[in-house]
C-alpha cells in the first residue's frame, strides 16, 4: 500500500473537484492566505491533535512558535515529517465521508455519517451510513440518494453533498485508491462543502499507472525501525521475541512456538546483515527488547556463515543491558559451533542445538515470568 500524508491526500481531493482549504507546507513561502492558520504535523498515524500536532495560529509568530514545537513531536512512535500550515476554516457543520474497496465482499463501500471530526472507530455502528457499489455498474443515483439521506442534512445542502459523493467516488475510482477518507468534510460558513482532512491510502499494485507515485513504508514503529538496521521485524502481541535466519526458519519457529502452546511478540528475520558485525547485531536486539518480551529467542543454522557474530552480537547485548535483559535461549547449528557456545558460555543464556528443547524451554520461561 501507499500511504499519503495528509497534504499529499488534499492535492489529490483537490485535482479530483474538491474543494480544500488554501495550505502549504511550512517554510515554502509566507503564510498563505488571511489568518487565522491551523498549523499541522505530517505523519502517518491518527491522534495528531490529543498529541499536539495540531494547534491554532492568529499571527505568523505564533506560525512559527506552533512550527518549531511540533517538528519536535513523535505521535505514536513516529518522526513528524513536514509541517503544514492552512487557512482556518470557519465550520457550520461536519461530517465523516470515506471510500474504499472492502475485499471481503470483493467492491467498493460507501461509508458516511453525520458526527464528523471523530474517530469512526467510536462512533456507534447504528449512525454510519454503508452502502456497497457493484463495480460493474458502478455508482448510481439511488445509492448517492442513500447516502446524503443517511447524513440527515438540509434540503439546501443536498445537492452538494451529492456531488462530494461523486467526486470521492470517482477519486477512488480514477487514482487507484484502496481508501479515500474525508474526517471532516465541513459545511462553512458560505455554505460550501470543503475537505478539512484527508486520509488516503494507494493501491502499490496499480503504481504502473501512476509514474510520479513512491511507496512509503507502512508498519509498527518496531516494524519500520527494523528497516532502518536492514531486517525485517513483525510484530505481535504474545510473549516470545525471536530471532532468525530466512524466511523459513522464521515460519517454522512460529509455527512451533504456537502449536507448543507459546505466543509471540515479535519475529526477527536476519535477512542478511550478518556481514555488518556483532555490534549491529546487538543493536537489533536491543530494538527487540523495546517489544518488552518475557523472553528472547534466537533460532539460527549457518550451513555457510560462521555462527561466532551472532554469538558475539548476543553476548555483547547481554552485556550492554545488564539486568534489564530478559531470560535468553539459543538454538544454534552450524558453523564454528564450538567456539560460538564459548562466547555464549561467559554470559547467562540458555544454549542448545535442538529446535523442538529451545521452544519448549522459551515458552516455559515466558510461563514462569508471566505467573511472577
Amino acid at each position: 500500500m501507499i500511504r499519503l500524508l495528509e497534504f499529499e491526500g488534499k492535492e489529490l481531493l483537490k485535482k479530483n473537484g474538491f474543494a480544500v482549504p488554501p495550505g502549504a507546507l511550512h517554510g515554502v513561502g509566507a503564510p498563505v492566505g488571511a489568518g487565522p492558520w491551523v498549523v499541522k504535523a505530517q505523519v502517518l498515524t491518527g491522534g495528531r491533535g490529543k498529541a499536539g500536532g495540531i494547534r491554532f495560529a492568529d499571527t505568523p509568530d505564533q506560525i512559527e512558535a506552533h512550527a518549531a514545537a511540533i517538528a519536535g513531536l513523535t505521535i505514536n512512535g513516529l518522526r513528524v515529517q513536514e509541517i503544514y500550515v492552512e487557512q482556518r476554516v470557519e465550520v457550520q457543520r461536519e461530517f465523516y465521508l470515506a471510500a474504499m474497496v472492502d475485499r471481503d465482499r470483493g467492491r467498493p463501500v460507501i461509508l458516511a455519517c453525520a458526527e464528523g471530526g471523530m474517530d469512526i472507530e467510536s462512533v456507534p455502528r447504528d449512525k454510519i451510513v454503508e452502502c456497497t457499489v457493484d463495480p460493474l455498474v458502478g455508482l448510481r443515483d439511488y445509492t448517492v440518494n442513500a447516502v446524503v439521506r443517511g447524513l440527515g442534512a438540509d434540503a439546501s445542502l443536498a445537492p452538494a453533498l451529492a456531488a462530494a459523493v461523486r467526486r470521492l467516488y470517482a477519486t477512488l475510482v480514477a487514482e487507484d485508491a484502496e481508501l479515500v477518507e474525508i474526517n471532516p468534510l465541513i459545511v462553512d460558513g458560505a455554505g460550501n462543502v470543503v475537505a478539512a482532512d484527508a486520509k488516503v491510502i494507494l493501491d502499490e499494485d496499480a503504481a504502473f499507472r501512476h509514474r510520479d507515485r513512491k511507496a512509503v513504508p507502512d508498519g509498527t514503529p518496531f516494524e519500520m525501525q527494523a528497516r532502518e538496521l536492514e531486517v525485517i521485524g513483525i510484530e505481535l502481541d504474545g510473549d516470545i521475541a525471536a530471532m532468525m535466519n530466512g524466511a523459513g526458519m522464521t515460519m517454522a519457529t512460529l509455527d512451533q512456538i504456537t502449536a507448543m502452546g507459546g505466543s509471540v511478540r515479535g519475529l526477527v528475520e536476519l535477512h542478511g546483515v550478518m556481514w555488518r558485525g556483532a555490534e549491529h547485531i546487538a543493536k537489533v536486539i536491543d530494538l527487540m527488547r523495546t517489544l518488552k518480551p518475557r523472553v528472547l529467542l534466537f533460532n539460527v543454522y549457518f550451513q555457510f556463515r560462521s555462527l561466532d557474530t551472532i554469538a558475539e552480537g548476543i553476548a555483547l547485548a547481554i552485556g550492554q543491558a545488564g539486568g534489564d535483559m530478559p531470560p535468553v535461549v539459543v538454538r544454534m547449528r552450524g558453523v564454528r559451533e564450538p567456539e560460538a557456545r564459548a562466547i555464549l558460555e561467559k554470559v547467562d543464556c540458555f544454549v542448545t542445538d535442538d529446535f523442538a528443547t529451545a521452544c519448549e524451554k522459551a515458552i516455559a520461561l515466558s510461563k514462569a515470568a508471566k505467573e511472577n
